[in-house]
Parts: structure tokens; C-alpha cells; sequence
């Protein structure tokens, strides 16, 4: 049974075939234990065939998120402490496949199976009431195990209000042993734990030392390093990273083979909202954030002038008295300050200026998941309150992914798809825990057609292509935002995507930017060879139908199909970049959308897919465009022909002439060329034609 993740508020019917899909997995007096009801109550459920909706997020965490998948030889890993996914989404990245997770918090699961809904196990809560020999056999152990009962402000706060800290926390502080519990009965390849820096030094030392010794004394031999995360992204984040190896691996990691970028070199630009147009629109937020048509945050953002006012004074008495209390103004240029578990209450410690004459506002809850390494495509289901706690409290992804990246050369990872024998590619293509040339390839070829909001695991075109080439959508969706990190459209915004792009990345990229024919034909044919679909097939619907080509055999049927699948490719990736929608009179319907070649398709092969030489116009602005009735300047303003202008035609007048001046919705990526607009100005546009009077 496939039953879609909650997004919405589901009725009592619905919230009961939740509980009959749990009932397959476990048992009536497990799922009361799970959800905290009585097992009476459970059963009156059952008998009445009604659930109340309250329990339906409870009921849907049971479940499993899909079919298993095969034991396909990449590394397994289980994910403890999970909160919303940070340290996995690092793992998936260098091909490991998750296999357990565990995470107390509602919210955090909630959040965690908007983003990774696609698995294949389910989300577990209390660690502590698990036993280890039911966890999966897996190669990596990850942990980003509560850091409350050792962090500076965590141990601050207890202190002042009487409570116990570190390991004499009973409630967290005592839950490192449950991973040494995991790790005694399941012996894992590796593992990697994460805390705040103030682990070594808590109870002077004490608390570290009973760390490392526990660890040792399990058999591993043990690396760690204090990392700071502003040499990943623009906030000061000094955390702890623990590495270990069973000792008879022989192993040798080294911390110092880490590329450790400068600090400083990521500011605050790469992550708040852009208010030039370019922000882009990602549907899962909509306008929740930011107000694309103002082109600004939410006013729910900015502080009120009472609560910045009390700001400044609370500052001003503290700093009268010598202390360091006070609010941080960030500004473009600027590294914040570490995200707080308090950040919900005022956003104090960053406050972005808007000005002498408007009080600060706080981040939004999309750029604090920028802040902490996340991708766009990241989900954020929950209220701002919540999404600020659990994202406070998340681990940074580009972090996480240096020490997955570093780990990979020793995580024995073995083949991960065979590759049928008729495929005419070579035979270690798509065989491999690493990412091979096919399967970037491919991945680029599918970057190019997605709109950037779509990069996203849930996609279903993304969930296809992992099950074509062997691998996780989450990984898949990773490495298309990996790609982003290449584009300049993307990075001339100031953002940097998740900069983890590789070697092979950008050779396929600068390969491909070269060659737009071949990469369209190579990856249909990829495609088809892996048993995707058959070239005729690769637009969808019935191949005659869908490429004219019933009439066609031979040589000129197969000539007729190439040309469609390159005119498709070309389509689908100027259409997306422009977000669907025209770019002069914003049309959105996609029967009514051409993607215009601005160099004419007969007058420049090199360049007949490249995005860049494309417009997303509706069809009238097209033929316009097309008969040289219109065309652009160099920064992008819509020039009206003089032949044109004289027209007193009602409906000219009405949807031309308003254009006159106007700038286009610029594209997501693939920017219009200019080379390509000055020919198109110099040779199609009248205006500038000899042989036009």
C-alpha cells in the first residue's frame, strides 16, 4: 500500500487506513507504546473503523516509506539522532543508502519524512527503547547525539536554574551509551558522531575523556577534530566531529587531507533573499517567506519598533555594566553569529539591517536552512517556531559532506548496478559506489530540464532516474543541486549551492556545454540501453502519436526521431528554466508556450540546444520574435519594430506595446546570450533589415 506523506490535515477515514497499514507492520500493543495511548484505546479504534485526524502524523510514522530496496553492494549506514536529516543527506551524497533512523522529536520526523518519504524503513523514536539486534547490519554508524547537556548555553542555562548537566543529565546526557550500545552489538565499518565544541572541555576535560575511553574500549580507533562552519557557509559554528574506524581496518584517516577553505570566504549574500528578482520561486514554500511579486521578505519578518527598541536599551545596560549582551546586526557582507536554539524568540544574534529608517528583521526560516547548508529543494512543513528550533539544532551539511567525502576512500564501497550485457557503454559505467560519467551525465541531462524549485527527492522524475542508475532519490536530487553549484545563473545570484561539486562534475559540465546535441542523443540512448524507454519514446505517449512518425521507416524514421528527441530536450529545457511561464507576458499555460530560438534552428548548428540560445515565449510573441516584429536589447528590454509601432490595430496596440522598454523575466539559468540577441537585433529584427523598408 502507497500511502503520500501528510502535508495537509487528513480526515478521521484517512487517519484509520494509517493504522490498518501499521497494524501490517507491528503489533496493537507497539503501536500504543509508540503513539503513548492505552492498547483499550487502540482497539476501540479498530472497532469503531475511526481514528481521530490528531493521531494521524503519530499513525504515519509507523510506517514504512516504500518497498525495500535491494541489497545493491552500495554502504549502508543508520542515522541516530537524525533530526530533520543533515549528517544523512552528507552520506547519501557519496552513495551510501540509509537503512534505520532514529528521532524522538514529532516535529523533526515530520520534517525529516517530507524530505526522504521516498525510503524504505520506518522512522523510529526513542532510541533507548530499541533494541540494538533489531537494527539493521550497516557499515556506517552516524550520530548527531544531543549537545544541550555539553553546549556553553546549554550548560549556562541548567546551571542557572539548578538542573543537572553533561552526563548527570538523565534525560540526554546519558544517550551517548546508547550508541556505544549499537556499536558494541553491531560492530559497524565506521562511524561519525557530532556535538558542540564544549564537548572535550566540559567538566574539565572529564566528560571527554570517558568519550574517548568508551570508545576505544569498543575497538576503534578514534579522530577527532574541532571544525569551525565558517569555512563551509557564513556562520560562525564551532562543532566537534568524532571519526572512527574498527582498529583491525588499520585505517589511517587523517583530518589534515580535509581541504579546509579559508574563513570568510562564504558570506551572508549567498543565503538571504535576493530583492532584485532574481529570488527564485520554490513551490513548496510558495509565498510563505518571501513576497515575489514585492520582491521582499514577509513583513512578519521585520521586528515591531517596540521589541527593537527593547532590543537597543537591553544592549545599551549590559554594555554600561561591561558585559557582552546584545543583538547581532548582520549585513551582506558579514559571517553571523551561531544559530541558537532561541532564535524563535527574538532573532537576536542575527538581526539583517534594512535600513536607518526600518527596524531589522529576522532570517526566514528558508535562509536559516541556507545558513545551515540545506538545499532549496529542502522541505520546511512545520510552523516557524518549530522550523527554527529543529534547524537550530541540525547539523551543517557542507560540514558533514567533507568528513563524508574524506571517510569514502575507506568505506569499501562495492559495485552498485550491473549492467545488462547488450548496453554499448563501458563495461564499469553505472558499476561503481562513486558516481560514474554516465550516470552524471544523466544526472545533468535531467538538471537541464528541471525548473530549480523541482530539484527536489520527491520529484517523480528524480525518483525514476535513482531506480534507472541504482541510487537513492535523495542522492539524485543532491547531486543536481551539486550541478547548480556550477551554473553561473545560479551563482551569479551570490548562492553557492551546496559547492560539493566534483572533478567529474564539471568536466561533464564543460563537455557537455560544448557539444548540447550530443548530450540530448548520448543520454536517450543511455536511457534507453539502462531500459528506461526507447528513443522513440523518450517525449512519452505512443511514439507515432507523439513524433509524427507513423508515416516513416528506415533510415528516415530513425533521422526523423533524433531530430524530436533533441527538439524535446530543447523544449523542456528552456520551458523550465523560465519557470513555464512566457517570459514578456508571463503566460503559464503550457499548451501555448513555444521555446523560440533566438539564432534561428537552420542558421547556427552548434548552438541549435543550447538553453542559452532559447526564449520561453508564448506563440504569438513567438511568431513576433520569429518575423522580427520584436526583439531585445543587450540588458534585456523588449524593442518594438517600427512597422510595428505604426499598427492601430486595437489588439497590437494592446499586447505589444506595453512591452516597449519593459525587461523579461529573466530565467532561472541559461541566461540569453548576448551574442545571440545582437545577431538576432542586426539580422531578424526589422528595424535594422536592408531589405525592409
Amino acid at each position: 500500500m502507497s500511502l503520500t506523506p501528510l502535508t495537509t490535515g487528513p480526515d478521521d477515514h484517512a487517519t484509520h487506513a494509517y493504522l490498518i497499514e501499521a497494524l501490517k507492520h507491528l503489533s496493537q500493543a507497539e503501536i500504543s507504546r509508540r503513539i503513548g495511548k492505552d492498547p483499550r484505546t487502540v482497539r476501540r479504534w479498530m472497532a469503531d473503523q475511526s481514528v481521530p485526524k490528531q493521531y494521524a502524523h503519530d499513525l504515519q510514522r509507523l510506517l514504512p516509506f516504500g518497498d525495500p530496496p535491494p541489497d545493491d553492494g552500495r554502504f549502508r549506514f543508520i542515522d541516530l539522532f537524525a533530526g530533520i536529516g543533515g549528517i544523512r543527506t552528507a552520506f547519501e551524497g557519496i552513495g551510501g543508502r540509509c537503512v534505520f533512523t532514529s528521532e524522538w522529536d514529532s516535529y523533526a520526523q515530520r520534517t525529516y519524512a517530507e524530505n526522504f518519504g521516498a525510503d524504505s524503513h520506518v522512522l523510529h523514536g526513542d532510541i533507548t527503547q530499541i533494541d540494538a539486534a533489531d537494527i539493521p547490519d550497516h557499515d556506517v554508524l552516524l550520530a548527531g547525539f544531543p549537545c544541550q547537556p555539553f553546549s556553553i548555553a546549554g550548560v549556562s542555562k541548567k546551571n542557572a536554574l539548578g538542573r543537572s548537566h553533561g552526563f548527570a543529565d538523565e534525560t540526554q546526557g546519558t544517550l551517548f551509551f546508547d550508541i556505544c550500545r549499537i556499536i558494541d552489538r553491531k560492530k559497524p565499518r565506521a562511524f561519525l558522531l557530532e556535538n558542540v565544541k564544549n564537548l572535550m572541555s566540559h567538566d574539565k576535560g572529564r566528560t571527554w575523556d570517558v568519550i574517548k575511553r568508551a570508545l576505544i574500549d569498543l575497538g576503534y580507533d578514534i579522530s577527532p577534530r574541532v571544525v569551525d562552519g565558517a569555512r563551509f557557509v557564513p556562520q560562525h559554528r564551532e562543532r566537534i566531529l568524532i571519526v572512527g574506524f574498527r582498529r583491525e581496518l588499520q585505517v589511517a584517516f587523517d583530518w589534515d587531507a580535509l581541504p579546509m577553505p579559508p574563513k570568510g570566504g562564504h558570506t551572508l549574500k549567498e543565503i538571504l533573499h535576493r530583492t532584485d528578482g532574481s529570488e527564485p520561486f520554490i513551490e513548496s514554500d510558495g509565498e510563505r517567506f518571501f513576497d515575489h511579486a514585492a520582491r521582499k521578505p514577509q513583513d512578519k519578518y521585520t521586528l515591531t519598533p517596540k521589541l527593537w527598541a527593547y532590543l537597543q536599551g537591553y544592549a545599551e545596560k549590559h554594555r554600561a555594566k561591561g558585559n557582552g549582551f546584545g543583538f547581532g546586526l548582520v549585513f551582506p557582507d558579514s559571517v553571523a553569529r551561531t544559530l541558537s536554539a532561541r532564535y524563535y524568540k527574538d532573532g537576536s544574534e542575527i538581526l539583517v539591517y534594512q535600513g536607518e529608517q526600518r527596524s531589522p528583521r529576522r532570517l526566514t526560516p528558508r535562509e536559516c536552512a541556507r545558513l545551515m547548508g540545506f538545499p532549496d529543494t529542502f522541505r520546511i512543513p512545520v510552523s516557524d517556531t518549530r522550523a527554527y528550533l529543529l534547524l537550530s539544532n541540525a547539523a551543517l551539511v557542507p560540514m558533514a559532506s567533507a568528513a563524508a567525502k574524506l571517510m569514502a576512500p575507506y568505506l569499501n564501497v562495492t559495485p552498485s548496478v550491473e549492467t545488462p550485457r547488450s548496453v554499448q557503454i563501458p563495461e564499469d559505467a553505472m558499476n561503481s559506489g562513486r558516481w560514474t560519467k554516465p550516470q552524471v551525465k544523466l544526472a545533468f541531462h535531467l538538471y537541464c530540464q528541471l525548473p530549480f524549485g523541482k530539484l527536489d527527492s520527491r520529484n517523480p522524475e528524480v525518483i525514476e532516474l535513482a531506480k534507472l542508475i541504482g541510487r537513492t532519490a535523495g542522492a539524485v536530487a543532491m547531486k543536481l543541486v551539486n550541478l547548480a553549484s556550477l551554473d553561473p545563473a545560479i551563482t551569479g545570484t551570490g548562492r553557492k549551492g551546496l559547492s560539493n561539486a566534483s572533478a567529474l562534475d564539471r568536466e561533464v559540465w564543460d563537455e557537455f556545454h560544448s557539444d548540447w546535441e550530443g548530450l540530448a542523443l548520448e543520454c536517450a540512448d543511455l536511457r534507453a540501453a539502462l531500459g528506461s524507454e526507447s528513443a522513440e519514446t523518450v517525449t512519452g505517449g505512443d511514439a507515432d502519436d507523439a513524433l509524427g512518425l507513423g508515416d516513416f521507416i528506415g533510415e528516415t524514421r530513425v533521422v526523423m526521431v533524433r531530430q524530436r528527441i533533441k527538439q524535446h530536450f530543447f523544449r523542456r529545457a528552456v520551458v523550465s528554466s523560465y519557470r513555464g511561464r512566457c517570459c514578456m507576458s508571463r503566460l503559464a499555460d503550457s499548451r501555448l508556450l513555444v521555446a523560440s530560438h533566438i539564432v534561428p534552428w537552420s542558421k547556427d548548428k552548434e548552438n541549435r540546444l543550447n538553453p542559452s540560445n532559447g526564449l520561453c515565449l508564448s506563440a504569438i510573441h513567438d511568431k513576433a520574435f520569429d518575423q522580427g516584429l520584436i526583439s531585445l536589447s543587450d540588458d534585456f528590454q523588449v524593442l518594438i519594430s517600427r512597422n510595428l509601432l505604426k499598427q492601430d490595430d486595437a489588439f497590437v496596440q494592446q499586447i505589444f506595446l506595453p512591452l516597449a522598454g519593459r525587461r523579461i523575466e529573466m530565467p532561472e539559468r541559461f541566461v540569453p546570450s548576448v551574442e545571440f540577441l545582437r545577431y538576432h537585433r542586426e539580422i531578424v529584427f526589422l528595424d535594422n533589415r536592408s531589405d525592409v523598408g
